[in-house]
């Protein structure tokens, strides 16, 4: 019965950011007072009805989670976030990928967050309102332990979270005939801070990016690279709030934003902010990715691009795909340069095939390459700088652990 009423109350709050005139207080009692589950349903379908699911559906369909494409997202490592019949299959069976490949999955739909057969809750129990509230086994901890975001939120953080790997298998085309290989995927490298002065080896094939979409970590303020002897604050003013808080606030008919479109109706916040103080906190932090990424191509462990008017950078790696030390100077020598044929789709049966072909070749970067192992500091450093970019919010989901992290990333690399 607890989790029961747990579920009922966070769709209670839900509904209340949708309609907020609804009673807060009323609702509670609601749902709390002794053998009151069917006035509680009743109260449910007074929004969800048929009447109403076509509002609800406009308001969705302006969603980037239904305009998200699945076709290039439907191998096992990414079917579980980007395809409806994936995130079903891992919130039952509480795995990190899904079995296999859905090469006919489908994109995110109602039924993906929802458990309930259909938008009227008359045919359903109250317990069919979300697929999970569970905490959440990160694939970053390769699900060693979860993490309890909170019960509406750990829905959420099922996805937004760290992605894991994306390939475990590498063919060794050089030799025949032609061998399968393994290497690390470094998300999982160890945030061990007594590493700071020891050096790592970063090869092609390897990558420490997080993907697009952490926003739960950095939420909690939790898994960013942290200093020895250095101190983080995990919370700020708003981190008792909930992902519908914000993303499912009042509906603006004329902007788009609020209700089910889960694109925040920033006018809701002016009540207190008096303005879009959103602002300055993005430009701050774009200021500080900036200021670490220069230092970082300063090192030679980035580089930086310009394509259209805007700036890249990324990391470079040390060693090719064998863990052979990239040179400084040019040279004949022929190297594991890049991997090809990555991650195919079979055109006989729509599956990925994950084959990855090593291709050989001399060094066109020599320039902007270091000649050295990274130091695990600026592994640290360059993760961090992946770790707020890549969540695509300019650190507003938590501002303040977002500036710790890059600003005492800055000042390890100046002062080693």
């Amino acid at each position: 019965m607890k989790k029961q009423i747990g579920l009922l109350t966070a769709f209670v709050i839900l509904g209340l950011l949708i309609h907020p005139a609804t009673s807060f207080s009323s609702s509670v009692n609601a749902i709390v007072s002794p053998g009151e589950q069917a006035d509680s349903e009743l109260m449910c379908n007074k929004c969800h009805n048929k009447a109403n699911w076509q509002a609800k559906l406009a308001q969705y369909r302006l969603s980037r989670h239904f305009q998200g494409n699945t076709s290039s997202r439907n191998s096992k490592f990414c079917a579980r976030c980007h395809t409806s019949e994936g995130f079903q299959e891992i919130t039952w069976n509480g795995r990190q990928m899904v079995s296999n490949d859905m090469p006919n999955g489908t994109r995110i739909s109602c039924t993906t967050c929802h458990k309930h057969t259909n938008f009227d809750f008359s045919d359903d129990t109250l317990t069919q309102i979300l697929r999970t509230t569970d905490p959440v086994f990160l694939n970053y901890d390769k699900n060693a332990k979860s993490t309890d975001f909170g019960e509406t939120n750990n829905l959420c953080s099922t996805c937004h979270q760290i992605r894991g790997a994306t390939a475990l298998n590498f063919i060794d085309s050089t030799v025949t005939p032609p061998v399968v290989k393994k290497i690390d995927q470094m998300p999982f490298f160890p945030l061990d801070n007594k590493l700071e002065n020891a050096t790592v080896k970063y090869q092609v094939g390897q990558t420490f990016g997080v993907h697009a979409g952490n926003q739960s970590n950095l939420y909690a303020g939790i898994n960013g690279y942290e200093y020895a002897g250095q101190e983080y604050a995990r919370t700020w003013k708003h981190s008792d709030l909930k992902c519908t808080d914000c993303h499912m606030n009042k509906y603006d008919d004329a902007a788009k934003t609020g209700g089910h479109t889960l694109i925040v109706n920033k006018e809701v916040c002016t009540s207190c902010h008096k303005g879009d103080k959103l602002k300055p906190i993005e430009e701050k932090v774009d200021a500080k990715l900036t200021e670490l990424a220069e230092l970082l191509v300063q090192r030679k462990v980035f580089r930086k691009n310009t394509n259209q008017g805007r700036v890249f950078y990324g990391p470079v790696q040390t060693h090719d795909f064998f863990g052979n030390l990239f040179q400084k100077t040019e040279s004949k020598t022929l190297y594991g340069m890049r991997l090809s044929n990555a991650n195919t789709i079979s055109p006989n049966n729509g599956l990925v095939v994950y084959g990855n072909s090593i291709t050989m070749g001399t060094d066109p970067d020599f320039a902007l390459r270091i000649g050295r192992e990274w130091k695990y500091g600026e592994l640290g450093a360059a993760y961090n700088y992946g770790y707020i970019s890549s969540e695509n919010t300019n650190g507003v989901h938590n501002p303040v652990y977002a500036i710790q992290l890059l600003q005492k990333s800055i000042d390890w690399l100046k002062a080693n």
